[in-house]
Formats: structure tokens, sequence, C-alpha cells
């Protein structure tokens, strides 16, 4: 600590009359009252709360080189669930030039990016937070293209613990044009004690922890994902297509026992916009669990609707209902997390599960 106390001493003494680099704050705040049916064995429902709000620091600083050094600070407080302190959701340092950008520290996986803000107007729990991708690495080296004629690509990596017996990588893709918006990503994530049904973090359980793997134990895993998500903006309408597939192998915590299992997803949306209101529709299906080369009966059916209303520029409130039908009572895919489902009971002998909300949702 001492030394380097005297690193930081000696190098702000090169700036005797310091400029000061430009400094903003971002963020977003929102407010859910929602009521969940099938919360128990028994099928009682539950009304609860959720208040989420996020602070990003952000900073950029103008190189002699004419290059820029940038860097991001961020925490999320959500109640009554958890806190996250500054640092835990987002802390980076990066360095953009006319080849690109890079980044060093913990940043969110660029294709679970792409799958929650894909899956738009509440459908982002089984699309973003269900599957075999990660959520975060907080050990992350990320590149970003610049654009060339509507098309960019980043790559990611995650150090894991420094060997290759444990790391994480990812290549994503965009293309806008011609009114189309189009994803596309590929992900592999290798020897994670914490992998399971639930998108999370790479090595870790908290936000912005990292280092918990298998090796040494002598269980090993490979987690893999695929993506395409398609939009397509034709004046007051949106229209949107996406597959995902996932595949677990090796030790994971999983609903079904078995060395591969792999789950494919599919999901269709429709918006309307009309002045200061705005419609959504979307139909998602998780197809049925392929374990070992046997298929299990657990698809499910997924119908979720949302009306937004525009407050003011930085403003919406919303309402939002969504609906899941499983195939088979208790067969929630491979899930093993309630929170997956809107807290279903995973035990109950009900087939459906629906979640009525209201909030607000404020940028700032």
């Amino acid at each position: 600590m001492f030394k380097r106390v005297l690193i930081a001493t000696a190098v702000s003494a090169m700036f005797a009359a310091p400029a000061f680099a430009d400094v903003t704050i971002s963020g977003s705040a929102e407010m859910d009252l929602m009521y969940k049916t099938n919360q128990n064995a028994k099928g009682d429902g539950k009304v609860a709360e959720e208040v989420a709000v996020v602070v990003n620091i952000d900073g950029t600083d103008k190189l002699d080189s004419g290059d820029t050094l940038k860097w991001r600070l961020a925490q999320k407080v959500e109640t009554p669930g958890r806190y996250d302190s500054f640092g835990q959701r987002e802390a980076w340092i990066g360095y953009a030039t006319q080849f690109g950008e890079v980044r060093f520290g913990n940043q969110f996986s660029n294709q679970y990016r792409e799958l929650d803000g894909f899956a738009s107007s509440g459908q982002g729990n089984l699309w973003a937070d269900f599957g075999s991708q990660q959520v975060q690495y907080a050990n992350a080296i990320t590149y970003f293209s610049p654009k060339f004629s509507g098309f960019s690509f980043a790559g990611q990596y995650d150090l894991g613990n420094g060997r290759n017996s444990a790391r994480a990588m990812e290549l994503t893709a965009n293309y806008m044009g011609y009114g189309f918006d189009i994803d596309a990503g590929i992900a592999e994530a290798q020897n994670n004690a914490n992998a399971s049904s639930k998108a999370k973090i790479f090595g870790g359980k908290t936000w912005g922890s990292s280092g918990d793997f298998t090796v040494g134990t002598g269980a090993e895993n490979k987690l893999r994902t695929y993506n395409l998500d398609v939009k397509y903006k034709m004046g007051a309408f949106d229209l949107a297509a996406g597959y995902k597939r996932n595949e677990w192998n090796g030790d994971v915590e999983l609903a079904v026992a078995g060395d591969k299992t792999a789950v494919d997803q599919f999901l269709l949306a429709g918006g309307y916009t009309m002045g200061k209101n705005n419609f959504n529709l979307g139909y998602q299906r998780v197809q049925d669990s392929k374990t070992d080369g046997a298929k299990r009966d657990d698809g499910m059916n997924v119908i979720n609707a949302q009306y937004n209303y525009k407050l003011s520029k930085n403003s919406v409130a919303f309402a939002q209902v969504r609906h899941h039908m499983l195939d088979t009572a208790g067969n929630a895919s491979v899930m093993t997390r309630t929170a997956q489902l809107d807290g279903f009971a995973l035990n109950s002998d009900k087939k459906d599960s629906t979640r009525l909300l209201v909030g607000t949702w404020t940028a700032f």
C-alpha cells in the first residue's frame, strides 16, 4: 500500500497545473409494482415491489496523440433485494482510437447486452437471464471495431484463472441499414464452478466477483451460446425475430442429469407507436431440452404484452402482462431457479404462471 501511494504521488507531481478530464453522470430509475401467480406448491399468488436505480460515472480524457482514454464506474441499488457497491456493476478503463476501442476490467458480456436489448418489453427473463450465456466478465479484455458501412464487431475474453483451463470468450457482430438491425453472437465459457441454467457472472456468484473455478476439483464443464436476432422498422411498426441455442457440457447445475444438454429458443415480437403511445406483443418458445440424445418433455410457451406511455422526454409509464405455459407441470425446462420464471414454484402441479406489472422508468 505504501509503495502504491509513493507511485501515485510521483506521477501526480509531474503535473504542476493538472487539467481535469470530462466526467458525466447518467443512469436510470425504475419502479415496478407486480402481482405473480403460483408462487408456492399450493398455487398462491404474491404482490411484490421492486425499485432499481442505476448510476453510471463516466470519464474521458483527450490524449496528446488524438486518442481518448475512457473509464466507467457503475453501481445498481435495488431494493429490497440487494445493494451493489461502486465498481461491482462495471469498472473498466478503455482506449479509443481510429482503429477501434479496447477496454480492460469488469464489464458486461456483449452477447448478454445484445440478448437483453433485443428482448425488450419484459421478454428478457427467458431470453437473456435463462441460458448458457454469461452476464458479466470481471477480468475482461474487450475490443470494439469501428463501423464499416453499417457493420461492426466485438471480441471479448475473460482471463479466468490465467490459464487455458478456465477462461471465457465471445465474438459478436452487428449490422444496421435499410431499416434492419441484425445481431449475431457466439460465446464459450470453460470450467466455471457456478455454471447453471441461470446466466451468471463468469467465475463468481456476486456482481464484480470472479475466480471460482472447477480446476483442481476433478470437475470440468464447457458452455456455449449462439444467437441471431433481427429487427426491422417500417414506419410506426417494429418487427423482430430471434433464435438462441444453449449448450451445457460436463458438471453443470441443471434440472436434469447428464453430460450434454441443449435447449433451443425462438422469439417473435411486434410493436406499434402512435404519438406518445407504444404497444408491444411478443411470443417466445422454449423447446424441449435434449440430454445425451434423449428429449425431455419440458418445453414452454410465453406470451408477453406491454403498453408504454411517454410521460416526458426521459420518462415512461408502462403496464405489462407475461404468461408462461408449461408443456408439463413441474418441468420448467432445465432451470433450477424460480426467479427465472417470475418466482413460479418449480415443484407446483400447475402448468401456467402469470405476472401483472405496472411501473415507471426514467433516464437521467
